[in-house]
């Protein structure tokens, strides 16, 4: 017996009625750290946690009454005073005339059990407040467990689910679904978001997507299936909408397409035209228009010294060839206008030193005594339309040197600076200013800010410039608090740089 108790898996202890130790074998000393002559006549209470101090006393009274404590799962505390989970059963010890004098106890650590058991549970209540359905059936497609969402999801409560086939879950048109999925299982394989639908309780189906695990026992044998149905209506309704969505939009995008057609066929039947119009502008009012001046400069030349003709009659002959140098200006910035909207522009790199200065060399109005033009050397290279820049730098600078109060001499400053990978071109005049107010319509056709007649002008020539810059990519504008000059610019892409 002696050696019986020494070498048991259990804990096995024996103590006196005042609860002192008495015995104290091998397992008693691993599971709790303490050798038997440590122990053997202390009390058994050094191994009780403090907040399970009256355990013993219990004990020992009902051990006195000689009742037997069998399977009791309390705490006990290890020498280094780690915490134990165990289970004791306590007998009392008699002599041979059957007096109680002491007790028997025998120890088994359930940790472990505990351990697992707090596991089940943790895992239990995972299950229970999953968002998800979660159901295990047997082999036979009998339904074992039904966590709260299966109620939610389906209506059915666990006590009408239990024990049911879960085929009353699937309709009619999908009963050839289950007995695929058990032969499945029972191959031990697992089925990861099959989507389908499923039956409510009330009938109505459910857009859903199963996961559908094999459960095994310790033996690795299949025994049942764990399924996770996750509601996906909501899901699906949203993919229906969008799909309705894109089919919406795919036939909006073929009507868009259509009137883009016919919008486009109609823009080319206008640009046709506007250029049968411009045509009919270069040949048939220019030549009524030459008329109208050389018969009128005509009148004033042969009888610019008879008395027939007075002042007064040459003064109106005068107004007549103006008015037609007039016009005839006005058809020209009209035409370029219209060829630009039209032009094909071919962008290549300009170097703008170059051709700043081969405008100012063509025109007179830009050189001393008439104007002063100071550039400000380097001029960055720009990629653009050369003819269209051109066009566009000479606009400018005549409008520099033209807008300016009587008596001063035209001062025209020329600079280029870099701008966010592009190149910003300014010319700043001294002239008369543009006040804030008109500055937002400057550029659009026929406005003309100054109305004097000692500047004369179409109101088309910054409209020219507005377009041909657009056309190469760029951007336009003006500065000016209208007393102190103008500065306007313009932005164009950087050339690139030459290897």
């Amino acid at each position: 017996m002696a050696a019986v108790v020494d070498c048991s898996d259990d804990a096995i202890i024996t103590q006196d009625l005042d609860g002192i130790i008495t015995s104290w074998n091998k397992t008693a000393e691993r599971l709790f750290g303490y050798t038997a002559k440590e122990v053997v006549g202390k009390p058994v209470a050094l191994l009780v946690p403090p907040d399970r101090s009256d355990e013993e006393p219990a004990i020992l009274a009902r051990i006195r009454r000689g009742e037997r404590i069998e399977h009791y799962e309390t705490v006990r505390q290890r020498k280094e005073g780690t915490l134990l989970n165990i289970s004791i059963t306590v007998s009392p010890v008699k002599d041979d005339r059957a007096k109680i004098i002491g007790a028997s106890q025998v120890a088994r650590d359930i940790s472990a059990q505990k351990d697992s058991q707090e596991a089940l549970r943790f895992m239990a209540a995972i299950v229970q407040s999953s968002d998800d359905a979660i159901i295990t059936k047997n082999l036979d497609g009998i339904i074992t467990s039904w966590n709260g969402s299966a109620e939610r999801l389906f209506g059915y409560t666990v006590a009408e689910a239990i024990g049911k086939p879960v085929a009353m879950l699937v309709p009619p048109d999908r009963e050839s679904e289950e007995p695929g999925i058990l032969a499945r299982l029972r191959r031990g394989e697992r089925i990861d978001h099959f989507e389908t639908l499923r039956r409510h309780k009330d009938g109505t189906l459910l857009d859903i997507s199963l996961t559908v695990s094999p459960v095994k026992d310790e033996h690795g044998t299949v025994i049942g299936a764990s399924k996770v149905a996750r509601d996906i209506t909501h899901r699906k309704r949203m993919e229906h909408e969008l799909n309705q969505a894109r089919q919406s939009l795919s036939a909006a995008n073929a009507d868009l397409e259509k009137r883009v057609s016919e919008r486009t066929a109609s823009l080319q039947r206008a640009i046709s035209q506007m250029e049968e119009f411009s045509y009919s502008v270069s040949h048939d009012l220019r030549s009524p228009i030459r008329a109208m001046k050389g018969y009128a400069a005509t009148l004033l030349e042969d009888y610019a010294h008879d008395r027939m003709l007075d002042d007064d009659g040459r003064e109106r002959l005068g107004r007549i060839v103006r008015s037609g140098d007039r016009m005839e200006r006005l058809i020209n910035d009209v035409l370029t206008y219209s060829r630009l909207a039209r032009l094909e522009t071919f962008m290549q790199p300009v170097a703008v030193d170059r051709l700043v200065a081969d405008i100012i060399q063509q025109y007179d109005n830009l050189q001393p005594p008439n104007a002063q033009v100071f550039i400000r050397h380097p001029l960055q290279p720009v990629l653009a339309h050369e003819p269209s820049l051109t066009q566009v730098i000479s606009n400018l600078l005549a409008n520099g040197v033209k807008f300016v109060a009587p008596g001063i001499q035209p001062r025209v400053h020329v600079w280029t600076e870099a701008c966010d990978g592009h190149v910003r071109l300014s010319i700043q005049d001294n002239g008369i200013g543009i006040k804030p107010e008109y500055q937002n319509r400057l550029f659009g056709m026929f406005e003309r800010i100054h109305q004097n007649k000692e500047y004369e002008g179409t109101g088309i020539g910054l409209a020219i410039v507005r377009k041909a810059v657009e056309k190469m990519g760029g951007t336009v504008g003006v500065k000016s608090d209208g007393m102190t000059g103008s500065i306007f610019w313009i932005e164009l892409d950087r050339a690139p740089e030459t290897k």
